[in-house]
């Protein structure tokens, strides 16, 4: 008996994996850098980290750069002990109003809402 699998497709994926979009990109992540000018939007010392204002967790949580929040190793960990979540409630609200209440959505997201909208009328 031999086996023979389906073979796989030759094209691209139309919608990324949700697990990838959760990511972000080297390119976002270099914007997010030069956008914060490499510094800890905590506490002012090198911005290395890039933490999800809204959370990947959440399950709407995405890799864009109006979700990522430019921190130092320290202030990172701290964001993310904090059983309050104190200071991500704080960035949340201060991304909201600078970006608009959809600022962790990507592109797939907004598309999906706009046909969903669009399907609900009719």
């Amino acid at each position: 008996m031999d086996y023979n699998p389906a073979p796989k497709p030759k094209y691209k994926r139309f919608k990324p994996k949700r697990c990838e979009r959760g990511k972000f990109s080297e390119k976002v992540r270099n914007q997010i850098k030069e956008h914060f000018k490499h510094k800890c939007q905590e506490c002012g010392c090198k911005g290395i980290h890039i933490h999800h204002v809204k959370p990947k967790g959440s399950g709407v949580g995405r890799g864009t750069f109006s979700n990522g929040l430019l921190l130092c190793a320290l202030c990172h960990n701290a964001i993310h002990s904090e059983s309050s979540q104190v200071r991500l409630k704080y960035w949340q609200k201060i991304y909201k109003t600078s970006y608009g209440i959809n600022y962790f959505k990507d592109r797939e997201d907004l598309l999906f809402e706009a046909i969903m909208k669009r399907t609900n009328k009719n």
